[in-house]
């Protein structure tokens, strides 16, 4: 296994340890939040440790460090017990308290290198209550705690250390880039998953979920743009309206876990059948519809008694045997006397019903 592979595998395994069952979206995104902002500024801790110890400030670099220890614990508890609430509070007042106490020890603001700095990203931790009073309080506190400093710190001289003006400035400018960087990488993760969340919903909206083609109302969004485009020029233009024949036999025989197999088979086969641009979509129950642009009446006629050669072909295995089914279909070209998609529409599933009164498995044209 490569080490890239691993990390992704070792990530992805950490962000999910607050899961449970049946989560809502939004408490995915809050706990993956948490999780990162947690995870980023250990590694943060576990730098700043790193350069302490490097710096020979060796007892004070036990505080960077045990941030990185407290949230390995915090998250191991977080994984047992999905207790994300109590693990919440502690990780944010983990992130506010460590780097104020860490300043102290240091000696103040610039022996530090405005080390405090880091408690800014309990403002972003406290965004993951989804609660604007508790995400107030937080930041409130923070305040508080940076007032506090502002005004005792000059009184942190009995503690202070003797840390060179060229390891400061190293501090304050590692202090600046990791901040930036945590605060990038968790805005970057938060915009991608909310553009990720609204492309979801968007193909949520408007796509059937048992077969994955358009419903009927983005059938009808995409049908009027491509209508309104044929109007305006001369291609020929035709509805193909389909409907599985008997399918409450099916349903009443089999069951509905095969009726529902036997749409998923048959949409499947429409969509490999179909062009890109034709547009297809279920209209309702067991029925599909198809706008064929740029099609004469020939080749409509042709693709149609294709669709239902293939449909006999369709075998579903079953307790009570193979399930087989057939389809009807009525097909309908654009001209002088229907010039409106609706009634385009109806003229197909006119010409449907009269397939289904002529005996099934079969395409009448308008």
């Amino acid at each position: 296994m490569s080490l890239k592979a691993f990390l992704l595998r070792a990530l992805n395994f950490l962000s999910s340890i607050a899961d449970v069952e049946g989560q809502s979206d939004k408490a995915y995104r809050e706990h993956r939040f948490l999780i990162y902002l947690g995870t980023l500024m250990s590694i943060g801790g576990i730098i700043w440790g790193s350069i302490s110890m490097y710096s020979g400030i060796f007892y004070e670099s036990f505080i960077p460090f045990s941030y990185a220890l407290i949230t390995m614990v915090n998250f191991s508890y977080l994984y047992f017990s999905k207790d994300f609430k109590t693990v919440q509070f502690i990780q944010v007042l983990l992130s506010l308290l460590l780097p104020f106490v860490f300043q102290f020890f240091l000696g103040g603001f610039v022996a530090s290198g405005a080390v405090v700095l880091w408690s800014i990203l309990t403002i972003l931790g406290g965004f993951t209550f989804q609660n604007r009073t508790t995400t107030l309080r937080w930041f409130v506190v923070y305040l508080v705690l940076v007032a506090t400093c502002g005004v005792v710190d000059k009184r942190f001289d009995f503690i202070a250390i003797e840390v060179p003006v060229e390891v400061s400035l190293l501090f304050i400018t590692l202090n600046i880039i990791l901040i930036s960087s945590i605060i990038f990488t968790l805005f970057y993760y938060f915009v991608s998953s909310e553009e990720k969340l609204h492309a979801q919903l968007k193909l949520l909206a408007n796509t059937d979920p048992l077969t994955e083609v358009p419903n009927r109302r983005s059938f009808f969004n995409l049908a009027h743009k491509e209508f309104a485009r044929v109007q305006r020029g001369v291609d020929p233009f035709a509805v193909l309206m389909l409907d599985i024949d008997h399918f409450k036999q099916i349903n009443d025989v089999y069951g509905h876990d095969i009726g529902d197999k036997a749409l998923v088979a048959f949409s499947r086969m429409l969509k490999s059948e179909s062009r890109r641009i034709d547009i297809l979509g279920r209209y309702g129950g067991e029925e599909f519809i198809i706008l064929l642009p740029e099609t004469s009446l020939e080749e409509a006629t042709a693709f149609g008694e294709r669709i239902i050669t293939y449909c006999r072909m369709i075998r579903i295995e079953t307790p009570l045997g193979e399930c087989t089914f057939t389809v009807s279909a009525g097909l309908c070209r654009l001209g002088l006397l229907n010039q409106d998609l609706l009634v385009l529409i109806k003229c197909a599933d006119n010409a449907l019903f009269k397939a289904k009164e002529s005996g099934r498995d079969q395409l009448q044209l308008a």
